[in-house]
């Protein structure tokens, strides 16, 4: 299953070609390239994004949320069953707010 970094190619993912510019993702240094909606500090339209209140009208539209959200995602179940480390860390970051 491709990572958010993988299908919006923007090049943030460790040793990706814009990391010496911009530095590497958030999502991709906390392994969740499938959750990225769930953090702050990614870059989304060209800027860093907030909080996921602050950032909830780009993502609603995102193809990354739209495959991966937990709710209607189109690949949600296969997610949690490809990416088990990963689901869990999105369930404990999703459990502390």
């Amino acid at each position: 299953m491709k990572n958010c970094w993988e299908i919006k190619q923007c090049g943030r993912e460790a040793g990706g070609a814009k990391v010496a510019e911009l530095g590497e993702c958030i999502a991709s240094r906390q392994q969740l390239g499938h959750s990225c909606w769930a953090i702050a500090g990614t870059l989304c339209g060209g800027e860093v994004q907030g909080d996921i209140k602050d950032k909830q009208g780009n993502c609603l539209t995102c193809e990354v949320y739209e495959l991966y959200n937990r709710m209607t995602g189109t690949a949600r179940h296969e997610l949690a069953a490809a990416c088990p480390e990963e689901e869990a860390l999105y369930c404990a970051l999703i459990r502390h707010r």
